[in-house]
């Protein structure tokens, strides 16, 4: 069965923003996204959160309209609008019909370029990020990962969780917010990508009439591009928890970019380490042959600096030695003696066959052109 790649345009906007297109006419569907490519990245060391609770605020209201205007005129057009930073990215994503499209391309530029920030608002996402944090405190799957992270990069751009810790909460106050906004939301480290049934040229017209003025803010922040000059010295690491039943275990060791040569074949061998399920060696050995836990995976969080890379499993108390003794073991074998023909071609057919569903919403397809652009593919 064939697959086409659809066609990407692209244009630079008067001022300075890029603009990416697909014309995608399966569904009447717009999706739009601001990227402001600077995330979680850029938050102080003492004020995780920062960039991730910015994104948030401006779905909160802005210079001309509040919450509730904004909500109330997004929900009667059958449209989503939502805000997330991760790392090396602030996403701002409006979907709707694509009758809509001038009323969307409108309300997104209204959104990224005059912000409401107001204190009320501020004032609500503090209390909720801080009944969130609070309830993960009982969470020992999350506790483990925001503990690994800690302890393998320290005080480096990647040691922290990306919503924030409890423990820091109190540091961050609305001007941080418009301070990250100032900084990072600038035409210059931009894109607008725009997916949906609709004409480029059309796209294009609406885009520069809307954000052709938009000067934003910057200097952006330099990029995060190099691996921290020191890490947590190699060893086992204990977080006692006496009251738990069972162990949260995080093995791993630092990774590497996404724009690095070898993250295809290194995606190959991680679905046949621990990615691909229960036809993965760590499955197959963990759970399938000893019977120690219920789920166990391995996974890169490939950024634009090395990011980490991560074996996460869970196993009753009494088990835990000869569970992190057997992901060594297993994680030794595959970089002594490889795979087998068998494995790769099962992994290959995997990758084949599920790249196309990616592609099958305006969503899928956006998400892949942000990735491209994001990381210089």
């Amino acid at each position: 069965m064939g697959f086409n790649l659809p066609e990407i345009h692209q244009a630079t906007l008067p001022g300075g923003m890029k603009l990416l297109g697909v014309e995608y006419d399966r569904v009447p569907w717009m999706s739009l996204t601001f990227m402001a490519k600077r995330g979680a990245e850029t938050d102080p060391p003492d004020k995780p959160g920062v960039a991730d609770w910015a994104a948030e605020l401006l779905t909160l209201g802005t210079a001309r309209r509040t919450q509730l205007q904004l909500a109330e005129d997004i929900e009667s057009r059958g449209a989503a609008l939502n805000a997330r930073s991760g790392w090396d990215a602030t996403l701002v994503n409006l979907e709707g019909l694509s009758e809509d499209f001038p009323e969307l391309m409108a309300t997104m530029a209204e959104v990224v370029q005059t912000p409401g920030f107001a204190e009320d608002e501020f004032a609500l996402l503090a209390e909720r990020r801080r009944a969130e944090l609070v309830h993960q405190q009982d969470d020992p799957r999350e506790m483990a990962n925001i503990r690994y992270l800690r302890l393998f990069f320290g005080n480096s751009p990647y040691g922290h969780v990306v919503p924030g810790e409890l423990r820091s909460l109190d540091n961050i106050g609305v001007a941080d917010l418009r301070e990250f906004y100032r900084r990072e939301f600038t035409p210059a480290t931009s894109t607008l990508v725009v997916v949906g049934m609709e004409a480029f040229d059309r796209v294009k017209e609406e885009a520069a009439r809307l954000w052709g003025n938009w000067t934003g803010g910057g200097p952006a922040s330099p990029p995060y591009i190099a691996a921290p000059a020191r890490l947590s010295a190699p060893g086992i690491y204990l977080l006692d928890r006496p009251d738990l039943t069972q162990s949260e275990i995080r093995v791993g060791h630092l990774g590497m970019p996404r724009a690095h040569p070898d993250y295809f074949p290194l995606k190959l061998v991680n679905y046949i380490l621990g990615e691909g399920g229960f036809s993965s060696r760590l499955m197959a050995r963990i759970r399938s042959d000893l019977g120690f836990t219920y789920g166990i995976r391995s996974s890169f969080s490939c950024r634009r600096a090395p990011g980490p890379f991560m074996v996460s499993t869970f196993t009753p108390a009494a088990n835990t030695a000869q569970v992190v003794d057997e992901i060594r073991a297993v994680i030794t074998e595959v970089h002594q003696n490889g795979v087998t023909a068998q494995e790769l071609a099962e992994a290959q057919s995997y990758y084949v066959g599920h790249f196309p569903l990616g592609l099958e919403t305006s969503r899928g397809i956006a998400r892949q052109m942000m990735s491209i652009d994001l990381y210089d593919l």
